[in-house]
């Protein structure tokens, strides 16, 4: 039985939140929750009741509870638990067993997420979700390799399929596919003949702004960029060199809080009327909440997420996390709710709970019906081809520019 979020998407969730595996929100890095998803919230809101009565199915979580990217953390764990409750709700997996979440604190570091992944390991679980960034990813694939675990990451560097690693799998566009298609808009879009870029030195920045100067290089582009480290406070000096330099568009890949410094300092600079094109991370509410509107007007964001409320699938999923949550979708959300239905997907398709078995289905997905769009399996794990060029209005207000599809 297929079990798709088309199909899941009819149980109705009462509003607010509630799931006793979310106390593994504290300040404790490392912490870990393991409890079937369903409760009270204390907030007067209920989830959905759980229908399945057999042996819980162990899913890993390795999730920025703390950190740099909590916030984001919150969003994906509030995602995966909603998911599991729908999927309890209507059965569960192989005929009535609940899925069960073991939830870690990954702090948002490779450190942490090596630690973290260490422990979802040590739980005996049959599929994980996450790390979520790069920099984690890389850093845990061997772990899960030798564990024999596959496990599901929205991380979008494209050094991680180097390790030629067959229990990757990554629900996110890659970054390889990301920075030609930026410089296409930008050539289309703005006639540019030299680009710009910041990027984070992390492997997430690094390896966006080496395939994207490699790009360039082959397509006769002028390209310069600079680099920074994540936590810096102030990117003038970079953005000043850049300025000299005369691009006719500005790239950056980053994360969260220096996406937002960026739009901040472009402006500070007297660098807003040179077109911007930023990276997903900008198109999520914890970054563009961070800046001005009138900062924000006219800039660009290249991401694999778009809420697009003219999709059924889409529109209840965003009604329905609204009512759970209280909170609007972004993409952290959408990614992690899709894996969750992806993982219990390949755990049926499988008939199994055993990961070697999980894995295999996984790499034999096809037609998945994501609220996004349908995903399909490559040779190396990538799952996802579909990407958005989303520009800011003065309300800061997204509209899509452009759609792609990178099959």
């Amino acid at each position: 039985m297929k079990k798709n979020m088309k199909k899941i998407l009819g149980v109705t969730l009462a509003a607010c939140m509630a799931v006793s595996s979310l106390a593994g929100c504290s300040n404790s890095p490392g912490k870990q929750a393991a409890a079937p998803a369903g409760g009270e919230s204390a907030a007067g809101g209920s989830a959905a009741q759980s229908t399945a009565t057999g042996d819980p199915i162990k899913v890993g979580v390795s999730n920025m509870v703390t950190g740099p990217m909590a916030a984001g953390g919150i969003r994906m764990k509030q995602a995966i638990t909603m998911a599991f409750e729908e999927i309890n709700a209507n059965g569960g997996v192989l005929g009535g067993r609940p899925l069960e979440m073991v939830l870690v604190d990954d702090t948002g570091t490779p450190t942490g997420a090596v630690n973290a992944v260490n422990k979802i390991l040590g739980e005996n679980v049959s599929v994980s979700i996450g790390p979520h960034t790069s920099p984690m990813a890389s850093a845990t694939q061997e772990l899960y390799r030798k564990a024999g675990v596959p496990f599901i990451s929205a991380a979008t560097s494209p050094k991680l399929l180097e390790a030629e690693n067959p229990y990757f799998f990554r629900i996110s566009v890659s970054d390889g596919a990301v920075g030609p298609a930026m410089v296409e808009f930008a050539k289309d879009k703005f006639g540019a003949k030299k680009i710009g870029a910041l990027y984070d030195t992390d492997d997430y920045g690094v390896a966006a702004d080496g395939a994207t100067k490699q790009y360039c290089a082959d397509n006769g582009i002028e390209y310069y960029s600079e680099g920074f480290t994540s936590g810096d406070k102030d990117l003038t000096s970079q953005l000043s060199k850049i300025k000299g330099w005369g691009p006719d568009v500005v790239f950056d890949f980053s994360h969260d809080a220096e996406a937002a410094l960026i739009v901040r300092q472009l402006d500070e600079l007297g660098m807003g009327d040179i077109p911007h094109v930023g990276p997903n991370a900008l198109a999520q509410s914890q970054t563009y909440d961070l800046c001005d509107a009138k900062q924000l007007e006219g800039t660009y964001a290249s991401t694999d997420f778009y809420a697009d409320e003219s999709n059924e699938a889409m529109k209840k999923f965003l009604d329905d996390f609204h009512a759970r949550w209280g909170e609007d979708v972004e993409r952290y959300a959408a990614m992690y709710y899709t894996a969750a239905y992806l993982a219990a997907d390949a755990i049926d398709r499988a008939g199994s709970d055993k990961p070697e078995d999980i894995r295999k289905a996984l790499s034999e997905t096809k037609d998945f019906d994501a609220v996004f769009g349908k995903l399909n399996c490559s040779a190396q794990g990538e799952m996802n081809t579909n990407l958005y060029i989303l520009e800011f209005d003065g309300e800061k207000n997204m509209n899509v520019t452009q759609q792609i599809s990178l099959d």
